[in-house]
């Protein structure tokens, strides 16, 4: 007779394959993880992590989602507060890149398209409107006008600062931080340019 799991024990289990996921992405990057990987570290069977989740991009991807979700709250939060819109944006930047949570520098756009190939179009669809929202209520929160915030090179510069900060540096960690910093705050001015004085 098969042991009947409370809805409780369930939210545990997934609580744990999230927890142990974001270790796993963070130590081998999403195309290293297994299933494998993902039981050993939550201590379930691999049959028990099929009654979950179709696949282990869908829980990578649910993952993912979830920080990023998280991490929104967050930072609207803080583009709400009544301050300057460049320090907002600085604020609101360092919680996205350098918040102790992040795994934003773990996962790579290429990591995200790979997911995606995996997982129903209905992701796919999903995922592009969520990025537009995300981009616009963020400039709407800071009274910024997107036609006055030049998206392709706001992508390159946040490129830039996914780049430094996914890189591992044999210079040292204070250049490293230091970079990061001197970028968010050029991003932060140059998105703050556009906003309405």
């Amino acid at each position: 007779m098969p042991k009947i799991v409370s809805e409780r024990e369930k939210e545990m289990v997934r609580e744990a394959m999230h927890i142990k996921g974001i270790e796993l992405i963070r130590k081998k990057g999403v195309k290293r993880v297994t299933v494998e990987d993902i039981t050993i570290a939550a201590n379930i069977g691999k049959g028990s992590f099929y009654s979950y989740y179709n696949s282990k991009e869908e829980l990578l991807y649910t993952i993912i989602k979830k920080c990023e979700s998280n991490m929104f709250e967050r930072v609207e939060a803080m583009l709400s507060e009544k301050a300057e819109v460049k320090e907002k944006l600085i604020k609101a930047l360092k919680e996205i890149y350098l918040a102790e949570d992040s795994i934003v520098f773990y996962v790579a756009p290429s990591d995200i398209e790979y997911l995606l190939r995996k997982l129903p179009a209905a992701a796919a669809d999903w995922e592009a409107r969520k990025s537009n929202d995300y981009f616009s209520r963020t400039l709407s929160l800071c009274g910024i006008d997107e036609s006055d915030c030049d998206f392709d090179v706001l992508a390159y510069l946040m490129n830039a600062l996914h780049f430094i900060g996914a890189a591992d540096t044999p210079s040292g960690e204070q250049g490293k931080k230091k970079a990061l910093d001197i970028l968010v705050h050029s991003i932060a001015g140059y998105m703050a340019g556009g906003a309405k004085q």
